[in-house]
């Protein structure tokens, strides 16, 4: 580091506000550590706490960052230039001017002793030094920020970096991040600083763990990584999509409608020659492989001739062919298709590398992505299609979360699972309605995706089940909720039914912004039955046969819907 940095970055020091400086300075608890430049220092001059914000004179500051100071005495202005950035403070004002723009201060320039005094903070990151703070030894860190390439790029997000004792840390997720490497795992933090509360590890040990080369040049003040991926295959099984690459690899993956796919981008990539050799070959550089027309022409091409002939021979001598009927039959059934319809994969982006991986669907599909040391595998399973009146049935709560809890110490999940399998039941027998449960075991599901679940199989009916509780016991009755206007009549039929069924007290149907309800596009309902709360409503409702009562009223309020308002 430059000698004139030192004094300029001791300076800043003295002004960098700190999280609880202020309290341990007036109290005389616990000193603060300084780094400057990666060595240890001890400050000549003491700074002055205002508003919890630390300040030190203009000169000091400035002088140390070899930036040139005009004081305006009748403006009471202090403009400090460095470079091309320029800097305008005014005596007592939180307002600021930094080439030229107008910013806000937390605390306003003050006159103290005839000096001038600026915040740290504010004056450093506009300079152009890195400032941060290690709770764990009460260390103000400070050094000129250095300039970072990511295989020959900028990095996308700004990389803190920090000297300290002669070794250069960087904010460890910040790299992995962008080496396409998000949510890594670190086998050996022990080297690692906590720094403005992020993991901050030494660059030989990120070396070490993410691979590729870390070069620090300390002269040029600056830190070069070389993590260079490849992709070296992309393959086809079924419903399993095979993607190699020669370093381990996280995607960022989404989803896209119009047509179904499967998008997944692979940072800090680029094609192997032999994928590169095959998108020099396509006019658009894109390569589509596992096509599904192509694997059909493929495999009739592929056949063996005489294996053919003999199997035309079969069928002609089979004396159990079809009848004309069947073949008619057969005929008129749609073809099933397979979930993924191609795979096709390019060289999105040179600047940072990025390769990109499509898989076009023939339906909406789940994806799940398993990660190894050679590459992803990407497994697709099929979203029930709508075939019928989809409707979907929500047992409330589960899991992790046990809803309210009965005189019996029962669980409102447990009555909710019950009730809702019997209606799931009870609705299959009718061909024409198609029943999607939220869940059918004790498992947890956010509120987000039982929406999501109704929503994407754009279904006609959403039922939410529940049951009550109040602290006062005899507090009972049936009750029925709805949102939006379109669910009101069938919040009618429901709770007609319902309240029928159960005989308790009738609390009404009623508006009320649950968020099930509320953000489902069909009409939805959520009912609660009875109260779990009230010994008497209790015991029937952990009633089987009651409950059996419950699921056939149900039932028929959503056939009743059905068939008169469909």
């Amino acid at each position: 580091m430059k000698r004139r940095l030192y004094p300029l970055l001791l300076s800043l020091l003295l002004l960098l506000c700190i999280p609880g400086w202020a309290a341990a300075s007036s109290a005389g608890e616990e000193t603060v550590n300084l780094m400057i430049g990666g060595q240890a220092v001890s400050p000549e001059v003491p700074p002055e706490i205002k508003n919890g914000r630390t300040l030190v004179p203009v000169r000091v500051i400035a002088e140390g960052l070899g930036a040139d100071v005009d004081w305006d005495a009748a403006a009471r202005k202090a403009t400090i230039t460095r470079g091309s950035q320029k800097l305008t403070l005014t005596l007592d004002s939180k307002t600021a001017q930094v080439n030229g723009k107008q910013v806000k201060l937390d605390t306003a320039p003050v006159i103290s002793k005839q000096r001038m005094l600026l915040p740290l903070r504010f004056v450093g990151e506009s300079l152009g030094v890195t400032v941060g703070w290690d709770n764990s030894t009460r260390t103000v860190i400070a050094n000129e920020t250095p300039q970072v390439e990511i295989n020959g790029n900028k990095p996308e997000q700004a990389i803190s970096l920090y000297q300290m004792d002669g070794t250069l840390y960087a904010s460890a997720q910040a790299v992995a991040d962008q080496l396409g490497l998000k949510g890594f795992q670190w086998e050996r933090p022990e080297r690692g600083k906590t720094v403005d509360d992020q993991l901050v590890l030494p660059v030989e040990q990120l070396e070490k763990e993410l691979g590729g080369s870390f070069t620090w040049n300390e002269n040029k003040n600056s830190l070069e990584i070389k993590r260079q991926n490849q992709m070296t295959e992309v393959s086809l099984d079924g419903d399993l999509v095979r993607i190699g690459t020669s370093k381990p690899i996280r995607a960022q993956s989404f989803v896209l409608e119009g047509p179904n796919r499967i998008v997944l981008d692979l940072p800090q990539t680029t094609l192997d020659d032999d994928l590169q050799d095959l998108s020099r070959q396509s006019d658009d550089g894109v390569v589509t492989v596992g096509k599904v027309e192509d694997r059909d022409t493929a495999a009739s091409v592929d056949e063996d001739v005489d294996a053919d002939e003999d199997q035309d021979e079969a069928l002609d001598e089979d004396s159990e062919q079809f009848t004309e009927s069947e073949q008619a039959a057969a005929s008129d059934e749609p073809e099933e298709k397979p979930l993924i319809a191609s795979v096709r994969y390019s060289q999105y982006s040179q600047s940072p590398d990025t390769v990109r991986v499509v898989i076009e669907l023939n339906q909406k599909s789940q994806y799940n992505v398993t990660y190894t040391d050679d590459g992803l595998e990407v497994k697709l399973t099929a979203k029930p299609q709508k075939t019928g009146f989809l409707i979907v049935v929500d047992a409330g709560h589960g899991g992790k979360d046990p809803g309210s809890l009965g005189t019996y110490g029962n669980h409102e999940k447990d009555y909710t699972l019950s009730v809702s399998n019997k209606v799931v039941e009870l609705l299959k027998q009718y061909k024409e309605f198609q029943v999607v449960p939220v869940r059918t075991t004790d498992v947890f599901y956010e509120l987000s995706e039982r929406v999501a679940i109704a929503n994407e199989q754009n279904a006609d009916l959403f039922l939410s089940i529940h049951a009550n509780a109040f602290p006062k016991p005899t507090a009972g009755g049936t009750e029925t909720f709805y949102y939006n206007a379109n669910s009101k009549t069938f919040a009618q039929v429901v709770h007609k039914h319902l309240q029928g069924a159960t005989g308790f007290t009738d609390r009404g149907y009623k508006a009320s912004g649950y968020y099930v309800i509320k953000n489902t596009k069909m009409p939805a309902v959520l009912t609660e039955t009875g109260f779990l709360s009230n010994p008497t409503e209790n015991a029937k409702l952990t009633n089987p046969a009651f409950q059996d009562k419950i699921a056939q009223a149900l039932v028929a309020a959503i056939r009743e819907y059905y068939l008169s308002y469909q």
